[in-house]
């Protein structure tokens, strides 16, 4: 037992390693508020700490005949400096249970997925067959199914591979990517994004080489998600992300102009040779081929405009279609293709020959890289735009993609990607399980066995006009808009990427974008803050996160208690004012260096720590789970911020208040930059944000 003055200063070597817990004898309920220590009179009463071996848990303040008045706390300003009241120090270590049920935690966070998610998921399928949403999710999986008949064909064609095998991808990678998937109403199918890696993979390796990379794609996909490294597949800059979009959406046009004219162009043109080449043979055009593609086209850009549920592409394509036959055109159709269940060959994927190994696995891999980032962008964004009661999980959706891969392996399929487009449609629709993923993939299924020769008599031109509308949609994604409302230096990562996808190759330009946004990010964070000048090699070029050890912890005088002493924690700011924070409620985390796409790990870190101490604080409060318990994070030591980097971060912060009842993410010594990058990664501000700590101390007050 040990006899204090007034305050009593306790060291600790970090946050969790303390948990202290103090009262006085007349307790009552918590009042968290702003308090500056300057405004507070110093009580000559005698406090009493009392400490066990191997507990904290006990009381360890006791005052006698001591005059309460209303508390109130700060939120926070984090400091690595000491407080500069000192009387007496205590080290105080954590108790071995506290120690064990940590330690729990993060195994269970670290664990690998063996049973691929199955416990979380198989609640979910219950709930597919509830008869207050199976109405609504069938019409939108029917819904959605009309729109993925006709761009599985148009993307199967521009793939270079038979119109069956998209629709057969569709109807077989719908199923596993719906039901195993890392969220929702995510929507899986062949993607005009990974188009053009197909063609690449089908003219370096052949057609018969296009299930087996199929099938390895899947492997590592499934590979990455069993083992958690869903984390591994963020790394490219979405700057880059962004240019290859817009590089596949220029490669598409400008691909499938001469074919909407009727033109046959020489293989291996660029894009400006193809269109050098329809300049010079203008008098070749075939007018009815031009206008079944300019009618589809139109179509599908008008309709949505008429009203976003209505599935333009099926009527588009449908009424091109009958104007063809009714008017008797004369243009290529798709012709016959397989009949019946004889579309879906099942078979294991022939094994290359030893020489090509080398070849295949770059290509294999640099699919693998873009399906993956492609999906794991979808489901961030379609989590964005409707929560639901399954948290997104990326390693999740890991998973689902690899299965789904290699399912169409298995049938002859190629690539395919959680498809933005038509899961947004799903939402729009006003989907609220998994059941319209499976109920589109069973309309792409009939639509093959029942009606092969109504497909068959679909018009190329019809084909041609919604690739050349999905082409333009591509020239300005809207990743791209928010990389350089964040960092206007994002757009040169973008331009590489673009220019070498178009002058060399896909690969090609991918790895310059790499490299570009890989030195700039370099550059940008060696940098000094304000100034011109480059800060040493290696320094303070990646994030670090300081979760405030090594700090002074005071308690109250007793003059401005309420019914009840906290444990508190004294920071000084800048200007030396002093302010106390709730330390049995709060985690705070300070953020130092660059926020970029090479933060993904820490980032990634930090997360699974805080997961890891939410989880142990609630087995061990005697406050329910639910009590408002908050996570600080200091910018104020930021030097540099990229999109990437920001949008990680907002969605992992809003991850774990989601996770956790009652925890409130707050970010503060937010400057302008740091603003306007949260404009961009957090629209709905779930993340509090405040410029100054008397701001935070207010926002604090009111939530109490």
């Amino acid at each position: 037992m040990y006899s204090t003055t007034t305050t009593t200063v306790v060291r600790l070597k970090h946050r969790r390693l303390c948990d202290v817990r103090s009262q006085l004898q007349h307790q009552s309920s918590r009042t968290l508020a702003s308090w500056n220590g300057d405004n507070v009179r110093s009580s000559s009463s005698k406090a009493t700490i009392v400490t066990k071996d191997n507990s904290f848990r006990d009381r360890f303040f006791h005052s006698n005949n001591n005059t309460l008045q209303q508390s109130k706390f700060a939120r926070f300003k984090s400091t690595l400096k000491p407080s500069s009241f000192s009387t007496s120090t205590i080290v105080a270590n954590k108790d071995n249970k506290e120690q064990d049920d940590a330690a729990n935690v993060q195994s269970q966070e670290s664990s690998y997925i063996l049973d691929f998610g199955l416990p979380k998921l198989i609640p979910e399928w219950r709930k597919m067959f509830s008869t207050e949403t199976l109405f609504t999710d069938i019409s939108a999986g029917l819904t959605v199914g009309c729109i993925a008949v006709p761009l599985s064909l148009a993307i199967a064609v521009a793939s270079g591979v038979p119109p069956e095998v998209g629709l057969v991808t569709a109807a077989v990678s719908g199923v596993a990517g719906g039901l195993m998937g890392g969220t929702t109403l995510a929507v899986t199918g062949p993607a005009a994004a990974i188009s053009l890696l197909v063609v690449g993979a089908v003219e370096q390796h052949g057609m018969e080489a296009l299930p087996f990379i199929t099938l390895a794609c899947g492997g590592m996909q499934l590979a990455s998600g069993v083992t958690r490294l869903g984390v591994v597949a963020k790394l490219v800059p979405v700057s880059v992300i962004a240019g290859f979009t817009t590089g596949v959406g220029t490669l598409i046009l400008t691909g499938q102009i001469p074919k909407a004219l009727g033109m046959a162009t020489p293989a291996g043109l660029n894009p400006l040779e193809v269109l050098q080449f329809v300049g010079e043979h203008v008098s070749t055009i075939n007018p009815s081929s031009a206008a079944l593609a300019l009618g589809t086209s139109a179509g599908m850009f008008l309709l949505p405009k008429i009203h976003t549920k209505i599935p333009s592409a099926l009527l588009a394509v449908g009424g091109a279609t009958l104007a063809t036959h009714g008017l008797g055109l004369d243009v290529a159709l798709i012709g016959a293709i397989p009949s019946g269940l004889e579309a879906f060959q099942f078979g294991l994927p022939l094994l290359p020959a030893v020489d090509s190994l080398p070849s295949l696995a770059a290509t294999t891999f640099l699919i693998y890289s873009m399906t993956s980032v492609e999906s794991l962008l979808s489901c961030a964004a379609l989590e964005k735009m409707k929560k639901t009661s399954y948290k997104y999980s990326p390693d999740q959706e890991l998973v689902g993609q690899g299965l789904a891969n290699m399912g169409s392996a298995l049938f002859m399929g190629m690539p395919v990607t959680s498809v933005i487009a038509r899961s947004g449609l799903n939402l729009r629709l006003n989907a609220a399980t998994r059941l319209p993923a499976l109920v589109q993939a069973g309309f792409v299924f009939g639509s093959v066995v029942f009606f092969s020769d109504n497909i068959a008599m679909i018009p190329m031109p019809a084909l041609s006009g919604m690739l050349i509308t999905t082409g333009m949609s591509m020239l300005n994604p809207a990743e791209f808009k928010h990389c350089y409302a964040v960092q206007k230096m994002d757009a040169l990562p973008f331009a590489t990427t673009v220019a070498g996808m178009v002058s060399m190759g896909l690969a090609e330009g991918i790895g310059i974008g790499c490299a570009t946004a890989m030195a700039l990010s370099y550059q940008q964070a060696s940098m000094a803050p304000g100034s011109t000048t480059m800060l040493p090699p290696l320094s303070s070029t990646m994030m670090n996160v300081t979760p405030v050890p090594s700090v002074h912890h005071a308690l109250l005088p007793e003059s401005a208690l309420t019914n009840e002493a906290t444990h508190v924690t004294s920071f000084t700011d800048a200007n030396g004012e002093k302010f106390l924070l709730d330390a049995d409620k709060s985690s705070v985390l300070q953020l130092d260096g660059p926020i970029n796409f090479v933060s993904m790990f820490a980032i990634d870190n930090m997360v699974r720590d805080l997961h890891a101490q939410m989880s142990s604080a609630t087995a061990e409060a005697e406050a329910p789970a639910n009590d408002e318990r908050f996570v600080v994070v200091d910018m104020e030591k930021v030097t540099n911020l990229e999109f990437t980097g920001m949008e990680e971060l907002a969605t992992r912060l809003i991850e774990v208040a989601d996770a956790n009842e009652g925890v409130t993410i707050q970010m503060v010594n937010c400057n302008d930059a740091v603003n306007n990058a949260m404009d961009q990664c957090d629209p709905k501000q779930e993340i509090q944000r405040f410029a100054t700590l008397t701001a935070a101390a207010t926002a604090t007050t009111t939530t109490v």
